[in-house]
């Protein structure tokens, strides 16, 4: 049976490796940069796979895409989809709104609308008054 590892890392890849494993902020990229340290400590593909629950398939293109662009392989790839719909401006005027109107989502709504021209519904408002509300409530906010 042929087993695959990652070529041999210099002392510099290692510590990149490391630091990305232990401090990204993307959980999947943590996940990447321990299936390269794994393989590096000769884990093989199918132990790495067990390990960190991902198939085979994908374990491996982990690793050719470390071999080909480093911890840049390992990032995620920009993907499509619907352009936001509000700007950081937008943002702003709903919480402004939302503190000049708290408990009155549809008042919100029809200023905002009548203000920006932009349609906007009760589900962005609602989910901008959790997201305020749980930032607000963070510890050493008080």
């Amino acid at each position: 049976m042929t087993y695959r590892f990652v070529k041999t890392l210099s002392d510099t890849d290692l510590q990149v490796l490391e630091d990305t494993y232990r401090h990204a902020e993307k959980p999947a990229l943590r996940r990447r940069a321990h299936a390269i340290l794994l393989s590096h400590q000769r884990y093989t593909i199918d132990q790495i796979s067990d390990i960190l629950g991902a198939t085979r398939e994908t374990v491996s293109i982990w690793l050719t895409a470390w071999e080909n662009d480093g911890v840049k392989g390992l990032k995620d790839k920009p993907r499509s989809g619907r352009p936001p719909r509000y700007d950081e401006q937008d943002h702003e005027r709903l919480k402004t709104l939302v503190e000049e109107y708290p408990h009155q989502i549809k008042t919100v709504r029809a200023r905002f609308q009548e203000e920006t021209g932009k349609p906007a519904s009760t589900s962005p408002i609602k989910r901008l008054l959790k997201k305020t509300a749980t930032a607000s409530n963070a510890p050493g906010d008080h």
